[in-house]
């Protein structure tokens, strides 16, 4: 197995944030001058990708860049040229007609001073689109916007010369967390924060913005391979999103299930005929009424077109391998591995995907929906091969809760799911052609210290008497998650079926952990038995304003945040990933490289370069 750490692009990180003025905010993310180009400078393609070129001349009417022209020029042109030959016009060049122009203003403020005094600067937009064009040749182009008489904005774009030789059949991608950077490893674009499938224009439309076809889109439109995605958040949610959404805002959740099964309908795009399997939560969005797209019932919609719909574990076991399948198996996230399995309890939360507020308690994990995302696509797609995107979400989930025990239950899940992928596949006689890979977009900022006698914490009386709880260097002792006993004994790490999880969740001695970024809360290192971790509250109806929850952790002392106070939970940092790679071309994800390289390299694997 190849392993490697993946750099979350640091470097390309500060360089973006130095063409954005490295301001708190910006008029528009990738975009310094007046003159807009998407895709933005050092884009790089995969050759014969699909996407859409969004060009915008902007005229701040007031502000500090306001010229005094408040009337964007129209007149602009744009031209494309790949290094060496003469620039073209845009409409030429792809060999489309020119498109119309568009006008819209759109307001923001230029730092916290604005934002307080609630004062805007207010642009007046001129733009237009080029649709679903493509590059082919491997590379380096050159986009030029010229406006006001003579103002230039230069994108310099790369198409990478990638071999077209396929060397894998299948992919499984099991992930962390994708929400950082959710085009990066499945498109391979950087975009803006909560942008799907699209970089983010300044028009009001959350879906005009402009598109770059996903690995999904181009590999079901290349091969008619399989797809499946399998997630343990709701089905809606950002990651299992990213493979057939294009919207700015990843809160269109009713939009990203349309998507799933019709593709895009609003412009011409990919034809999209569905994945082979879609595995998850979020009932409320299938669910007919106000919460799923235009009150449609999609469980009907997808039995309309010959899917198999299951909601709960003991049907998908029994469900046939050789149809497409759609199985949602509760409302909002699944419930974590931990309340599955140890506090049961918890399981009851009038959250049948039926819509009959029933518990949910008939549910599978990540290993059941992945193991059985395998046995449909191997069935259907043997021959084509597939590719199957399994997110182990509630990992990221419960860290942003600061509720560590239970992501790292969700994490040792992960971890006996990839173990019994590798059985199935062998199984199945596919392990030889399939590339199985690892990995997460970010991290937490998440680390161990110490130890913590809980017994010790809880008969202090003051906060700054508990944390002398907290043992540090020699102090720390080992935890009691592990169990000390005969070297070939391992029954004290043993759950029901051979994985490592611990024996005993609540131990008095356990991790002094925690993250580097996080709001006020109270800390006691003890699991929560009741339910998933809530560590703040709103202390006002009328604005976020978070504070330490005084049913969280009651045992514990208070630790001050170190995040805005309109901040609910922890965040993501920038910590470097690894990425685990097994299989065909496993060469490829050695050593240290940017997020977007996920992409490229898979898209190498399965031989999606097209250069005519």
């Amino acid at each position: 197995m190849i392993s490697s750490p993946l750099l979350l692009s640091c470097a390309a990180a500060l360089s973006l944030a130095s063409i954005g003025a490295a301001q708190s905010f910006r008029r528009l993310g990738a975009c310094p001058t007046l003159g807009c180009v998407f895709p933005p400078d050092q884009t790089d393609f995969l050759a014969g990708q699909y996407f859409d070129i969004r060009l915008e001349v902007h005229a701040p009417v007031n502000g500090s860049e306001a010229t005094g022209k408040t009337t964007p020029d129209t007149n602009f042109t744009f031209t494309i040229a790949q290094q060496g030959r003469r620039p073209q016009g845009a409409a030429a060049y792809f060999k489309i007609a020119e498109p119309a122009l568009e006008r819209w203003n759109f307001t923001w403020y230029e730092d916290y001073f604005a934002r307080d005094a609630d004062t805007p600067s207010l642009v007046n937009v001129a733009s237009k689109i080029y649709r679903r064009v493509a590059l082919y040749q491997p590379g380096e182009y050159t986009a030029t916007l010229t406006y006001n008489n003579g103002q230039k904005t230069t994108a310099s774009w790369l198409v990478r010369d990638l071999a077209t030789a396929r060397k894998t059949k299948n992919i499984v991608l099991f992930i962390g967390d994708g929400y950082m950077c959710l085009n990066c490893d499945r498109v391979g674009h950087k975009s803006t924060v909560n942008a799907l499938g699209v970089y983010r224009d300044s028009s009001p439309s959350p879906f005009d913005d402009p598109r770059f076809e996903s690995i999904a889109e181009i590999f079901q439109r290349l091969t008619n391979g399989g797809v499946g995605i399998v997630s343990t958040a709701f089905i809606a949610d950002a990651t299992p999103g990213a493979f057939t959404a294009h919207t700015a805002d990843r809160g269109e959740y009713g939009h990203v299930v349309d998507t799933y099964l019709n593709g895009l309908t609003n412009f011409t795009w990919t034809n999209w005929t569905g994945p082979d399997v879609l595995f998850g939560g979020g009932a409320e969005q299938f669910l007919p009424g106000r919460r799923s797209y235009r009150g449609q019932d999609y469980y009907k919609l997808f039995a309309d077109e010959g899917y198999n719909v299951v909601l709960n574990n003991t049907a998908l076991s029994s469900t046939p391998n050789n149809e497409k399948t759609l199985g949602i198996f509760s409302t909002s996230n699944l419930p974590v591995w931990l309340d599955r399995n140890v506090y049961q309890q918890n399981l009851l939360r009038s959250n049948s995907p039926d819509g009959k507020r029933a518990n949910a308690t008939d549910v599978p994990g990540l290993k059941q929906m992945t193991l059985k995302a395998i046995d449909i696509l191997n069935a259907r797609h043997r021959k084509e091969g597939w590719i199957l995107m399994a997110e182990a979400a509630s990992i990221d989930k419960q860290m942003h809760a600061l509720d560590y025990d239970r992501a790292l239950g969700d994490l040792l899940e992960l971890d006996d799911t990839v173990k019994n992928t590798f059985a199935k596949l062998k199984e199945l006689g596919s392990d030889k052609e399939t590339l199985v890979l690892v990995t997460s977009d970010h991290g937490h900022g998440f680390d161990v210290a110490g130890s913590v006698d809980t017994k010790y914490l809880e008969s202090q009386e003051t906060d700054r008497n508990k944390r002398k709880a907290i043992g540090i260097y020699e102090e720390s002792g080992t935890s009691q998650y592990v169990i000390p006993g005969d070297p070939e004994d391992t029954s004290s790490l043993q759950f029901s079926e051979g994985a490592a999880f611990p024996a005993n969740w609540d131990p008095r001695y356990t991790l002094y952990s925690g993250v580097s970024a996080n709001p006020d809360r109270r800390e006691n290192y003890q699991v929560h038995k009741s339910g998933p971790r809530v560590p703040t509250i709103n202390s006002t109806a009328d604005e976020d304003d978070y504070i330490v929850n005084p049913r969280d952790a009651v045992t514990g002392f208070v630790v001050n945040g170190t995040l805005p106070p309109e901040s609910s939970t922890g965040v993501h940092s920038l910590t470097d990933v690894p990425v685990f790679a097994q299989g065909p071309c496993q060469e490829l994800f050695a050593g240290v490289y940017d997020n977007i390289d996920i992409f490229f390299y898979m898209a190498e694997c399965l031989g999606l370069a097209r250069k005519k």
